[in-house]
């Protein structure tokens, strides 16, 4: 290349090796003048080899080109602006960061540090591409941005920039404190302190201090403020402050020791876990604290993907959150997920995450901070399993559906990965002490109780946790099943399936325990005192619910055995019916079910339809067992009936509308029914299909005044009165039912 020995005799030729060491592009020039003497120009007369890689030319055709042929535009009309006013003056020229298109980077603006001085009637120009180094100091800033305390960065004593934290804590924005001396933010009462504590830092660290930082409006928040100088790669000083609001706890020391210094120690301030990624989301930066809260150190996670850390099935979640950063809006997320624990258990965490870029379209990666939310979990799933158990007890009728789907509830509200109930009994085996007999459980995983379906426990065999729990009549929580005291087979079962934590509660019922409801989580630690709290009033409620259903039972055998009573005395009276309701109830019963009647209501229709024809016992025998057609008088006696029957059915504490059914189940869907003309909706649904399965049952059947009209007849008369007599809907069912090759059982078509 052309060196400044072979371009002008006049420069030292010590100064070509000088230049030539020089790491920056770096050009030697003279100023081109016009007849005016104003500078219009500039002459490039030597060059080293970082200027010649820079521009891109070669050193041919970079020496003895001007500036405007290299720089057009405004940028090299400014450029000899600069050139001619430092040749004029005398004073360098310095500009920082400036935006230039790259030569290499297919004109993408970079920044660059220019620096021009006058040598005699020549001038000196060198820059700096500076775009990495701020491209790092933006991911910098972008990661302590994640911090829930405020930042800021001080140069030369001055804000150069803060952390949208500042807003929350001291309510500045963040333009309004840029450019202000940082020790202006300082009450003047501590600005003393401060000044001492810099005068007697060592290697530039300032210890932690308690200060009174100026609030925007007006009053002051007491600060713990840490700070560091950060050397930066151009060899610049800046020094980062972390603020953190204890004004609630003035006389609380700091629960931690921070030790790093620079970049990290901003992290490191706060009890939260902070982590960066790369492009890849593997781990490229970790804060200390994440030993602390999962046990990992960060020299064990820097270089594996994020996903070593998160549950496989909470997977869609995570990518779910990674398409919100990097999506349109590149905004942040929050979420609630768990994270793995070196223990093997893992923790609730909630995550906020946001990108860290360059502000270009490149993805570069995340910044997240963790912060422990365990407890909170394991609380609100304990209080959700709760109101959700408590919702069961208005519902449930049956005690082993109630037991089922108190389990169910346990896993798909609360979260926990199984629960089953056992009862109580005596030993299984004919000896001394007791055991505990699954009787419900959770859906999945069922195989977790093969072989422990019982829990037989005695004063040398403690058994498993709801034997332990059946034993002693209280509470077994085992928070760590793998170092807890149970027996090995019990550790071992419960390894296969994942099972890291269990909690086994008695349920009282009429004073005794009835039996063990028993949980567990997969992970550990997930019953602390709160949630065991939560679910024990749990077990008081379902001890409650088993009582209430076992009396339901009771009351459900008096009223059949009532219902039995009232519908013999029916049909004593009138042998040619006899058998009549039973028959009734059956079919209307299917007809129910073909509707999608719940069990509630199909147990009401039954019972409603086996008496229905109570009324009868009030309509004179002569009457009701006459052969051959009644007169208009005695037809009326006869329609009776129904009224009568209602008064009657009335007189029984229903949990369903019985006497209503009875009352309406000779109305008919278009109004010309009794007893009192009741039209469509108007008519119980229940008493619609009474309607349609009596007359199919009394048309098939023989009565005093006539001989069966068999079932084909039956059938073709409830069809044909679809709309008129009989609701459309009930008709249709009706037809199902029949098609389906519905058949009475032969206990109630013997009596007929």
């Amino acid at each position: 290349m052309t060196t400044l020995r072979d371009e002008r005799h006049d420069v030292l030729p010590a100064l070509d090796a000088i230049v030539e060491s020089v790491t920056d592009p770096y050009v030697l020039g003279d100023p081109v003048r016009d007849a005016d003497g104003t500078t219009v120009d500039f002459l490039i007369v030597a060059a080293n080899r970082a200027a010649v890689a820079d521009v891109g030319l070669p050193t041919g055709l970079l020496v003895g080109r001007r500036a405007r042929a290299i720089f057009p535009g405004d940028f090299g009309d400014q450029l000899i602006r600069m050139i001619a006013q430092v040749l004029e003056t005398g004073a360098p020229l310095k500009i920082d960061e400036y935006p230039y298109p790259s030569f290499h980077d297919g004109g993408r603006l970079h920044r660059y540090d220019v620096r021009a001085s006058a040598v005699g009637d020549r001038l000196v120009f060198t820059w700096r591409d500076v775009t990495e180094r701020l491209a790092e100091r933006d991911r910098f800033r972008s990661m302590i941005s994640a911090s829930a305390d405020a930042v800021l960065l001080l140069r030369d004593g001055v804000v150069e920039w803060t952390s949208p934290g500042i807003r929350d804590l001291l309510g500045w924005d963040p333009d309004e404190v840029t450019g202000v001396a940082g020790d202006q933010l300082v009450h003047p009462f501590d600005r003393a302190r401060l000044h001492e504590a810099r005068a007697d830092g060592t290697d530039g660290i300032v210890d932690t201090m308690r200060l009174r930082y100026l609030r925007g409006g007006g009053g002051h928040v007491w600060c713990e403020a840490r700070a560091a100088e950060v050397v930066e790669p151009s060899g610049d000083v800046v020094v980062v402050v972390s603020l953190r609001d204890v004004t609630d706890s003035m006389e609380v020391e700091a629960a931690r020791d921070r030790s790093e210094s620079q970049y990290r120690l901003v992290a490191e301030n706060v009890s939260d876990v902070v982590y960066t990624t790369d492009r890849m989301f593997c781990f490229n930066w970790v804060s200390p604290s994440v030993t602390e809260v999962l046990g990992w150190t960060p020299a064990e996670l820097i270089g594996r993907p994020t996903s070593t850390l998160q549950l496989p099935e909470d997977a869609p979640l995570v990518a779910g959150l990674r398409s919100v950063i990097f999506g349109t809006e590149r905004g942040p997320v929050e979420a609630t997920i768990r994270y793995r624990t070196k223990a093997g258990g893992f923790r609730w965490m909630s995550v906020q995450a946001h990108p860290a870029d360059d502000g270009s379209d490149d993805r570069m990666g995340v910044v997240v901070a963790l912060r422990d939310v365990h407890a909170e979990v394991v609380e609100r799933r304990a209080t959700d399993t709760l109101t959700a158990g408590n919702a069961l007890l208005a519902q449930a009728d049956d005690e082993r559906e109630l037991l089922t789907a108190m389990c169910d509830t346990a896993v798909q509200v609360g979260g926990y990965a199984f629960a089953w109930y056992g009862r109580c009994g005596i030993s299984c085996d004919g000896g001394a002490g007791g055991c505990v007999e699954l009787v419900a459980s959770s859906a999945a995983p069922h195989t977790a109780l093969r072989g422990f379906e019982r829990e037989v426990w005695s004063d040398d065999r403690p058994g498993g946790p709801g034997g332990c729990a059946a034993r002693a009549e209280r509470a077994m929580i085992d928070n760590d099943i793998q170092a807890g005291q149970g027996t090995a087979v019990w550790r071992t079962r419960a390894a296969a399936v994942g099972f890291h934590s269990s909690a086994s509660l008695p349920v009282q019922v009429g004073g005794r325990t009835d039996g063990v409801f028993t949980v567990y989580a997969t992970e550990c630690d997930a019953f602390d005192d709160h949630a065991v709290a939560i679910l024990e009033d749990l077990t008081r409620t379902l001890g409650y619910g088993i009582e209430r259903t076992r009396g339901r039972d009771d009351l459900r055998q008096a009223f059949a055995s009532s219902i039995d009573l009232v519908a013999a005395v029916v049909e004593s009276r009138d042998p040619y019916t006899a058998g009549h309701q039973a028959l009734v109830a059956e079919l209307a019963h299917a007809i129910g079910v073909e509707l999608g009647l719940d069990d509630h209501r199909l147990e009401g229709l039954a019972f409603a339809a086996r008496i229905h024809d109570v009324g009868k016992i009030g309509v004179p025998i002569d009457i009701l067992c006459r052969p051959g057609v009644l007169n208009p008088e005695e037809m009326a006696v006869v329609k009776r009936h129904a009224t009568i029957g209602w008064e009657i059915a009335g007189h029984f504490a229903w949990p369903w509308p019985v006497a209503d059914i009875v009352h309406q189940h000779h109305e008919r869907y278009d109004g010309t029914g009794y007893p009192r003309g009741l039209r469509g909706d108007e008519i119980l649904l229940e008493a619609r299909i009474v309607s349609v399965a009596d007359a199919y049952q009394a048309i098939a059947s023989r009565r005093p005044y006539r001989a069966a009209l068999g079932e084909d007849t039956a059938y073709r008369t409830v069809v044909e009165g679809a709309g008129s007599h009989f609701d459309p809907e009930v008709v249709d069912a009706f037809a199902r039912v029949m098609a389906g090759g519905f058949e009475f059982s032969g206990a109630a078509a013997d009596q007929d």
